[in-house]
């Protein structure tokens, strides 16, 4: 699956690249817990699935959010910066699985946020979730709803993990996170320059994560002596090997955190989007357990009108 973009003559106004409006990391480390009810209804269930024998102890080790409350959570920062005007469609990345089990998340969604839009929810994908919502939101944006011509409008991402988990041979967040991502065809936003999701040999994960780049989260890299403002970014997934990657002199290589999951290369993002908003930024992401090999090129930030100029048409999208 890829979504690739560059001018072309004789481009359609529709043909507009998917552009990346805004990228917040949402805080939800204040957030209420779910409650001893919760955590009860959940030890019963997996007890009678499973057998008496079942450990459930792991229910109150960890921090105990679900999803529902750290969808809240992201409404409001969203609501908050005003990135919420104009959402038709709604997309769950979720790569560990919610908490709870009372509340059917499609239909809450709906529910909560303004206009009922169109929600959908990726999932069994691992670290590629994020990667193939963006190529969803592209179409559907363009070419979906009851007429099959577009939603219109812009298109919420969330990307959600919740750590309070069994032991598990995949990987496991250390804490809950939440990632947003705001898109659409116009106005501001990074263009979305190229986009790819390809299969990959499955194996075993590396037993200690690489040291080969900064660390995504801290911003020291942007303030290095001799780094231009508008050097790329390039963000390296936990587990890409840096080897396999092209970096040019003088751009900023960055790595993710060891203990995110899927919102690890998206935190980074979030952080460097409005610091270097003259410089591109690539993203790199392997997910060794389900074999995918993903990347997502974005331009500098730009304002881009509703009616596109010549000198703005826009991009292609190309399924192979």
């Amino acid at each position: 699956m890829t979504l690739e973009g560059g001018p072309r003559a004789g481009a359609r106004p529709d043909d507009a690249a998917l552009r990346v409006r805004a990228v917040v990391d949402v805080p939800v480390d204040d957030l209420v817990p779910v409650g001893e009810g919760t955590r009860r209804s959940v030890a019963e269930d997996l007890r009678y699935v499973y057998g008496e024998g079942q450990p459930t102890d792991w229910l109150d080790a960890g921090p105990g959010r679900d999803y529902p409350t750290m969808i809240r959570a992201a409404r409001a920062a969203l609501t908050e910066r005003g990135l919420l005007d104009d959402v038709r469609l709604v997309l769950l990345v979720v790569t560990t699985p919610d908490l709870q089990h009372e509340r059917l998340l499609g239909g809450f969604v709906a529910d909560l946020f303004d206009g009922r839009p169109y929600t959908f929810c990726v999932t069994e994908q691992g670290l590629a979730g994020p990667f193939t919502a963006l190529r969803l939101a592209h179409e559907e944006l363009r070419h979906g709803g009851p007429a099959g011509t577009g939603l219109g409008g812009s298109a919420l991402v969330l990307v959600l993990e919740q750590c309070t988990l069994p032991l598990a041979p995949v990987r496991v967040p250390a804490r809950d996170r939440v990632v947003a991502l705001v898109v659409g065809h116009d106005g501001p936003g990074r263009p979305v320059e190229a986009l790819s999701v390809a299969r990959a040999p499955r194996g075993a994960r590396p037993a200690a994560p690489a040291a080969d780049a900064a660390p995504g989260a801290v911003l020291a890299a942007d303030a290095e002596p001799g780094v231009a403002p508008d050097a790329r970014r390039v963000v390296l997934g936990v587990d890409v090997d840096a080897s396999a990657v092209t970096a040019l002199d003088g751009e900023v290589v960055l790595r993710a955190d060891a203990g995110a999951a899927s919102t690890g290369v998206w935190e980074v993002l979030a952080a460097h989007d409005d610091a270097a908003p003259g410089a591109s930024v690539v993203l790199h992401e392997r997910c060794v357990e389900l074999g995918y090999r993903c990347s997502l090129a974005l331009g500098p930030r730009t304002v881009r009108e509703a009616s596109p100029g010549a000198a703005d048409r826009a991009r292609e999208a190309v399924l192979a």
